[in-house]
């Protein structure tokens, strides 16, 4: 995460703009207009749609930067009322955070200790004029997608696989037998790609089968595994009367 601004401007993704808003803009030529969103065409042509700062922007007051390729980030929402709900998949990818002004705080306690940032400081620049404030160290941001996890309780949740990503990866599991190692990765995750200068040989094969007689991916990568020493039983000694 790189920096955050506060009084966001939404720049309306083009997934968004050609698959949502122009058939909807057919439908209805005053809903970007009653939504408080602004139609431009750029000088190529494209449609360009935005909604300026506000309380009833769609990133709410604060949003959380970390340049990706998928245009998402963190951000706060005018739609409190989601929070209270168990299912969240309600965005196009974008995380919402609850309490936008003590995270944003925490962050920048971390990387601007001396300007003593508090909650009650960041709502104080709430306003129409977008304010962007950098990180002088970017923090390393690391996301990941459960559907199951225990809670603080001690018992196991259950949620929604939104993006069939568990059903993908049981298949891959099941079937690994013989494949090679490289293929089965790019199919778990589609952005990888072998790096560069990588010695890991292509006709490497993941065997996920333990009890199978050749060597598994992770034999070869770190040697055989030795078996554990055989436990001995100590048999308890007979009294002998006198």
């Amino acid at each position: 995460m790189k920096f955050i601004t506060v009084n966001p401007t939404w720049n309306v993704p083009p997934s968004i703009i050609y698959n949502e808003y122009l058939p909807a803009l057919q439908q209805d030529p005053t809903v970007l207009q009653r939504m408080g969103l602004r139609l431009e065409r750029n000088r190529d042509g494209s449609i360009h749609i935005s909604q300026p700062p506000g309380e009833g922007n769609a990133l709410g007051r604060i949003r959380f930067n970390f340049p990706n390729k998928f245009l998402v980030y963190q951000h706060d929402t005018p739609d409190k009322h989601l929070f209270a709900k168990e299912e969240r998949a309600f965005s196009h990818g974008c995380m919402r955070v609850q309490n936008p002004d003590q995270y944003a705080a925490t962050l920048l306690g971390i990387v601007l200790p001396n300007e003593r940032y508090t909650p009650e400081k960041i709502r104080g620049m709430y306003g129409r004029s977008e304010i962007d404030i950098k990180f002088p160290t970017p923090i390393p941001v690391n996301i990941t997608y459960q559907t199951a996890f225990v809670d603080d309780a001690g018992k196991l949740q259950l949620r929604k696989d939104v993006y069939g990503r568990d059903a993908a990866m049981q298949a891959i599991l099941r079937g690994a037998r013989g494949k090679d190692l490289e293929s089965v990765m790019a199919r778990s995750q589609p952005g990888y790609s072998r790096p560069a200068g990588s010695s890991l040989p292509s006709n490497v094969a993941f065997n996920s089968d333990f009890g199978n007689s050749g060597p598994s991916f992770f034999d070869r990568l770190f040697g055989p595994r030795t078996p554990p020493p055989p436990v001995r039983v100590q048999r308890p000694r007979r009294a002998i009367p006198r």
